[in-house]
């Protein structure tokens, strides 16, 4: 409909009265031709403005419906107003448009009794049937307000109630024109962003039919057709775990519906900038944050006794436990919410229930939910509510760095950024410090795997950072982390990943004050750096390592005499590291540093610091940075942001092409 249509309606009953609002049409069907108003607004009752119905439509929705009589006269007041006496009602109706052009058209159009033979169907939105579902398209395009209107005001919901007998029939028929068809109008209805034409389509009476009709898109055809109506019958599986009004009942069931069709069965059209995306983002924000007040406030004594009972059927309970936690996580905001939240885990003592299932697990070297549950609850608890957890550690540290410490070890790469986030948000406290050094140092102790390596030199960098200088723990500490490059030059093939840590570390070593303690490790440096097929990543590490240690004079000098000693003057590496050194004297070496360093001490003292500060890795994006001003032959040139050859994230470094060495 055109906002140039909209109309009010007055009739005369002593004096003249608003009767409605709505948009006003000539239109020819059934043999007859009529003006009809297509209700906006009801202001009063006055059912003999609707005389006549069509087969095909709703009348209810009109609030005028009468014949043009030739016999009858029309009146034109003013610019906009149309006035007639209808003799078969006996009464007098005004029709007052907001837009004067349009109210002269009609006008003209009355006096020379010359109508536009419009069909009904495109004027109006019809109930739907196989032989109209074109139209069907063009009304809910062209007028969506009344689409809305027909969908969530009628009580009988007759436009979903035809759509669903379409439906059924013509899959009985395999008539798969008709099914396409209705595909398309069942996205059309859903990109009109309105949540009360979401809540009927998702509702239970119907959204076996929307699922049903999304299946049936041009690119899902032939025997590899997706079921999304096998799997929400025969896969999905609803848990109450607690009793819930209706009202709550159904925004879960909405939220779930609304969520899988977003995920799964519209991902083929929805991006993530989509404007629909964002839309239904909130409807499930809004809802959950209701849902949540429900559980946590108004059933909260229900909850709590969920929580002290969670050992029963534990595996469901957990997985339900993880769902919730994360949906509640952006409400921990909110006093209310937060304050209702702790109360329950502290009455149900749910973190030190969680942590012993989950130190069994690990015992018994089973992977499991609640592992994942546990670290993710820890965190979220530890983001909000500090205090809490620490209060936690007082009393329950034990079983809290054991549970950890069996976690680190069970190769699971998606458990190492958690752990590391949940001990640095800790450690804040000067008392969970020490215990969190203890429990690295116990690590440390152990056989390393690669992963493990990383999580421990990431901490043990960190409480070196967060110390602001290194402590006797932390020397001891950093010293098992280098032992990896010794145990690993002495093997015959090399643990790649493993020596990742250890070289990550001796970086950052070399630009401290406690240089020094490098020194028994030089050795192993350059027989790793001379070994065969040292990846690019690892000689990357090593090239930044030698640029540190050629501003540390003491540690340069001795590196250099190893090399020299094992007689490795000609690798390429150490090149440019020999250059420096201009003459040996009483077996003092001399080096002048005026060949490549022409700046103060100061300078250099300050872009240690800075590259210092630069040294922190992101395992996820593990990029050498290229110094503009070396040479252009020590180093290949970085084209992209990734390295050529090399994948990153959950198998870090490795290596797709054998010539990429």
């Amino acid at each position: 409909m055109n906002n140039q249509q909209r109309a009010k309606i007055y009739v005369l009953q002593g004096q003249w009265e608003e009767f409605c609002i709505g948009y006003v049409q000539i239109v020819h069907t059934d043999g007859a031709t009529f003006i009809r108003c297509i209700l906006e607004t009801q202001k009063k009752q006055c059912c003999n403005l609707v005389q006549f119905g069509h087969l095909n439509t709703n009348k209810e929705e009109w609030c005028l419906n009468l014949k043009v009589n030739p016999e009858t006269i029309y009146e034109f007041q003013g610019d906009n107003i149309i006035q007639w006496q209808e003799s078969e009602i006996n009464l007098d109706i005004a029709i007052s448009f907001i837009d004067s052009r349009y109210a002269l058209e009609i006008w003209n159009q009355l006096q020379k009794r010359h109508f536009r033979y419009d069909d009904i169907e495109s004027t109006y939105p019809i109930l739907p049937s196989q032989q109209n579902l074109e139209a069907i398209l063009s009304q809910i395009s062209d007028s969506p307000e009344l689409i809305i209107q027909k969908i969530t005001n009628d009580p009988r919901n007759q436009f979903m109630e035809a759509i669903k007998r379409i439906f059924e029939d013509a899959e009985i028929q395999s008539n798969y024109h008709v099914l396409e068809q209705l595909h398309y109008v069942i996205r059309s209805l859903i990109y009109i962003k309105n949540e009360s034409v979401m809540k009927s389509l998702l509702s239970e009476k119907y959204y076996m039919t929307l699922f049903g009709i999304m299946e049936y898109h041009s690119e899902n055809k032939g025997p590899q057709r997706v079921s999304y109506r096998n799997f929400l019958k025969n896969q999905l599986r609803f848990h109450k775990i607690t009793e819930f009004e209706e009202e709550t009942i159904e925004k879960i069931h909405f939220n779930y519906r609304l969520s899988y069709l977003k995920e799964s069965v519209m991902a083929y059209y929805l991006y993530i900038e989509d404007p629909l995306y964002n839309e239904f983002n909130f409807y499930i924000h809004e809802n959950n944050q209701k849902i949540l007040e429900s559980l946590l406030i108004h059933h909260k004594d229900q909850f709590e006794k969920f929580l002290e009972k969670i050992m029963d059927d534990f595996e469901v309970k957990c997985k339900f436990i993880n769902e919730f936690f994360l949906q509640f996580k952006p409400f921990l905001s909110i006093k209310q919410l937060n304050d209702a939240f702790l109360d329950c885990i502290t009455q149900a003592n749910l973190l030190k229930v969680l942590y012993q299932h989950c130190l069994l697990k690990v015992q018994q070297q089973l992977s499991s939910q609640v592992c994942f549950t546990t670290l993710q609850i820890t965190i979220m608890i530890a983001n909000q509510n500090q205090q809490y957890l620490q209060d936690f550690l007082i009393n329950n540290h034990d079983i809290f760095w054991q549970c950890m410490e069996g976690l680190l070890f069970c190769q699971v790469n998606s458990l190492n950024n958690i752990i590391i986030d949940i001990v640095e948000i800790i450690c804040s406290n000067p008392t969970v410090q020490k215990q969190c050094i203890e429990w690295l140092r116990r690590c440390l102790l152990q056989p390393l795997n690669f992963s493990a390596a990383l999580v421990l030199q990431e901490l043990v960098q960190w409480i070196c950072q967060q110390q602001k200088s290194i402590t006797q723990d932390l020397v001891v500490l950093s010293n098992y982390i280098l032992n990896i490059l010794i145990q690993q030059s002495k093997q015959q093939i090399k643990d790649k990943f493993l020596l990742m840590s250890g070289l990550k570390h001796f970086k950052y070593i070399s630009t401290t004050t406690i240089s020094e303690i490098l020194k028994p490790y030089c050795n192993s440096l350059v027989l790793l750096t001379v070994s065969k097929r040292m990846d690019g990543i690892l000689e990357g590490q090593i090239r930044d390592i030698l640029k540190f240690i050629k501003l540390k004079n003491n540690l340069s000098q001795h590196l250099i005499l190893i090399v020299k000693t094992l007689n490795f003057q000609n690798h390429h590496l150490f090149v440019r590291l020999l250059d420096q050194n201009d003459q040996i004297v009483d077996g003092k070496l001399i080096i002048d540093y005026s060949r490549d360093y022409e700046d103060s001490e100061e300078h250099q003292e300050k872009q240690v610091v800075l590259e210092k500060d630069d040294i922190k890795l992101d395992f996820s994006k593990i990029i050498r940075r290229r110094n503009e001003e070396e040479e252009e032959d020590d180093e290949t040139h970085m084209r992209d942001q990734k390295p050529k050859g090399i994948i990153f994230g959950e198998s870090c470094f490795k290596r797709i092409k054998p010539d990429d060495d």
